[in-house]
């Protein structure tokens, strides 16, 4: 629906701090019927939505889609919500639809240049992860590769810290958006698996689950968060399967 911040091309409801702002790329009259023609196909849509005039418009798109189509089975989601307006994660909570979000965005190395786009009160609530936690939405975190640093490791650094994994020396940025590595984990594994509609067979190591996982030579629960970034993955197995 939009672009990014970095460049003024997300869909704000105000300015940017140079006066200048960005329409959605698919406006409202276009995109309504769409959503509704894949929702009542029994798809699932993803939006790109970073600024808060486009997830906005996302969460309109999905309430006209469940208004034609009735109740029925539906995990929509939307992708980035780097800035949301208040109240968007608890609309996405009543909507089911999913907060699909990626940590390694909000690392402080890389911040300067977005908060500075938006030169405002704005910057204050920048990867608000844990408001879609509160809310009760479902928080799904991935790397957004290959548009970003891959490394899942290093995902879940940024996101149990606000801390940098591309300069450590660099501070940490609204910490107090920081989740427990455990909740992040979770996030990235559970939630994930969720957010594709596959919840019931992966995501969780528990009797008849996939066997998914991976082994490290590390564990960051005992040597810390910033072991992330050195950790290495000594064995990775899918479905009971080494591979």
């Amino acid at each position: 629906l939009d672009g990014v911040i970095d460049a003024c091309t997300a869909a704000m409801r105000a300015p940017y701090a140079d006066g200048t702002n960005a329409a959605p790329i698919w406006p409202a009259e276009r995109l309504l019927p769409v959503v509704a023609a894949a929702d009542a196909a029994g798809l699932q849509v993803a939006m790109h939505a970073i600024g808060d005039e486009a997830s906005t418009l996302a969460l309109d798109a999905i309430e006209h889609a469940i208004a034609v189509n009735g109740d029925r089975p539906r995990r929509h989601r939307i992708e980035h919500l780097e800035y949301a307006a208040p109240g968007t994660a608890q609309r996405m909570a009543r909507l089911g639809v999913t907060a699909s979000m990626q940590p390694v965005h909000a690392d402080p190395a890389i911040f300067a240049n977005w908060a500075a786009q938006l030169g405002d009160e704005r910057v204050d609530r920048a990867f608000a992860w844990p408001e879609y936690e509160d809310a009760g939405a479902l928080l799904a975190f991935s790397t957004d590769a290959p548009t970003a640093p891959h490394a899942a490791l290093a995902n879940m650094y940024v996101a149990a810290t606000r801390a940098s994994a591309l300069d450590p020396d660099v501070p940490a940025v609204h910490p107090q958006f920081a989740l427990p590595l455990e909740r992040a984990i979770a996030h990235a594994t559970r939630d994930a698996a969720a957010s594709m509609g596959d919840g019931r067979w992966r995501g969780r190591i528990a009797a008849g689950q996939a066997a998914d996982f991976a082994v490290l030579d590390a564990d960051p629960f005992t040597a810390g968060s910033r072991s992330l970034l050195t950790a290495r993955v000594v064995r990775t197995v899918i479905a009971g399967r080494t591979v």
